[in-house]
């Protein structure tokens, strides 16, 4: 989520002028574990968003990467609307509906040749709360962009997310986000 949200692998923006890099078939896995055993995926492609990277070969990026909570599907009708109105609330304003990373900011990667693995750190808005996330980010290079893949746990209390709860039976307080994406060079 948030998804993610997490234009992290745009290590490639490390050029030494600053490079506008766009979101491209993007996927976000969601992974719940369950406090009876047992986990559930939440999983969307409704990734969007671009980052600037840095002058100097900075790992630091402008922009943000976004995740539209409204199209979460776990791949049952009566907890996909569990999750989003009871615990995600989307319909309760403004910062509910999408999860949002900023300010990411890659660690371990060459800024000249950001291939590889390393790890990021980010602000994670969700649940209307805006809280620092870490995580682990592996970029490689394909065709003319890169291809990123990154991994962050995400506390649900740091979110003021209520316990999801049903028949006694719940979700762990962490869940696993992962994403992939592609990243492209934004037309000018």
């Amino acid at each position: 989520m948030k998804s993610a949200l997490v234009g992290l692998a745009l290590a490639t923006a490390a050029v030494v002028t600053p490079t506008t890099w766009r979101v491209e078939q993007g996927a976000v896995r969601v992974i719940c574990p369950m406090t009876i055993g047992g986990s559930f995926d939440a999983k969307t492609t409704a990734l969007s968003g671009s980052v600037t990277g840095g002058a100097s070969g900075s790992l630091a990026f402008d922009g943000s990467l976004a995740v539209n909570l409204r199209t979460l599907d776990t791949g049952i009708g009566l907890r996909n609307e569990h999750l989003r109105e009871n615990y995600l609330e989307v319909d309760k304003g403004q910062g509910f509906d999408t999860a949002t990373l900023s300010e990411i900011d890659l660690n371990g990667l060459n800024p000249h040749a950001p291939e590889g693995k390393g790890s990021f750190t980010g602000l994670l808005s969700l649940h209307g709360v805006t809280t620092a996330v870490t995580g682990a980010v592996d970029v490689r290079q394909e065709g003319a962009g890169f291809r990123v893949k990154a991994s962050f746990p995400v506390d649900l209390e740091d979110y003021s997310i209520r316990k999801p709860r049903y028949l006694g039976i719940g979700v762990e307080d962490i869940v696993q986000v992962e994403v992939a994406f592609a990243v492209s060079r934004r037309a000018k």
